[in-house]
């Protein structure tokens, strides 16, 4: 149930339109290598992975952190998959990491017979994942590795920004705080299930430091993609005239500028999940 939760999810995130400067079911967005296909494909070719992992948090005995050690192999695994599904496109490699940890944290929720509530869920993340800005992240100001860093790696010592592992280390703040309590106003003020994914989207693009976008261009480019967010909401977002207008008329901006809020993103698919997990019938 928790792999088909966060198979379900990506392609939730994936199809959701008008997603500025993202792949989604109308257009491909900033990306002239990737589209809706591409997602469905590697989304598919993930579920069995993402099963794996959350097999591994079920039958977890010990510490967290050896759970996330863990984890590694089985997250390298998938993105085997996903590359062989794609032809060697990256769609979804930051997403493995980081609903992999997800499926991971809610099987062991479920498996300590807990609700699998976003808060429970959220600690055992943060629990699994302790330390690891420092432990990985932290040790480059002092000596760089003579191998390649990873973008992750390049961004940290850029700009000091610790990304998906600082989110995770503190329990992702940018959906706890930001999108799910966005997307359940939505769908309780009675917008359909794609305008309040969407909705989710803006208001965590509001705030999350989007390693896709620093990585593609600068934080000039970041600083713009949260204030046209914040403006798309100011103008009632996807429960308004106004605001679908602005946000349909971002996905033409973004996607001629080849803004692509991929961090964002990833942080919506973990959005869905956790609220899909928490509604269901454990």
């Amino acid at each position: 149930m928790i792999g088909t939760l966060a198979v379900e999810a990506m392609l939730f995130e994936a199809a959701c339109a008008p997603a500025p400067g993202l792949v989604d079911r109308f257009n491909p967005g900033a990306h002239a290598d990737m589209d809706i296909f591409s997602f469905l494909a590697s989304s598919s070719a993930l579920g069995p992975g993402l099963c794996a992992c959350a097999l591994a948090g079920w039958q977890h005995r010990g510490p967290a952190s050896a759970l996330f050690d863990q984890l590694r192999p089985i997250g390298m695994q998938a993105e085997q998959a996903m590359y062989r599904a794609t032809r060697g496109v990256n769609t979804q490699k930051g997403l493995v990491f980081l609903l992999g940890v997800l499926t991971a944290a809610a099987a062991q929720t479920v498996r300590r017979r807990q609700r699998p509530a976003p808060d429970v869920v959220l600690l055992a993340v943060a629990e699994m994942t302790r330390g690891v800005v420092a432990r990985e992240l932290m040790p480059l100001q002092a000596k760089p590795p003579a191998r390649k860093l990873t973008a992750g790696e390049r961004l940290y010592l850029a700009y000091g920004v610790t990304g998906i592992r600082g989110e995770l280390e503190a329990g992702l703040p940018a959906v706890r705080e930001g999108g799910l309590p966005a997307l359940r106003a939505a769908l309780e003020q009675g917008l359909a299930v794609n305008d309040a994914l969407v909705q989710a989207l803006l208001v965590i693009m509001t705030t999350v430091d989007d390693t896709t976008i620093l990585h593609r261009h600068d934080m000039a480019t970041l600083r713009f993609v949260r204030q046209a967010a914040q403006q798309a909401l100011a103008l009632g977002g996807m429960a308004s005239e106004a605001g679908r207008a602005y946000v349909a008329e971002l996905d033409k901006v973004f996607s001629g500028r080849r803004i692509s809020p991929g961090g964002a993103a990833d942080l919506l698919a973990a959005t869905w999940f956790l609220h899909r997990l928490a509604e269901s019938d454990f």
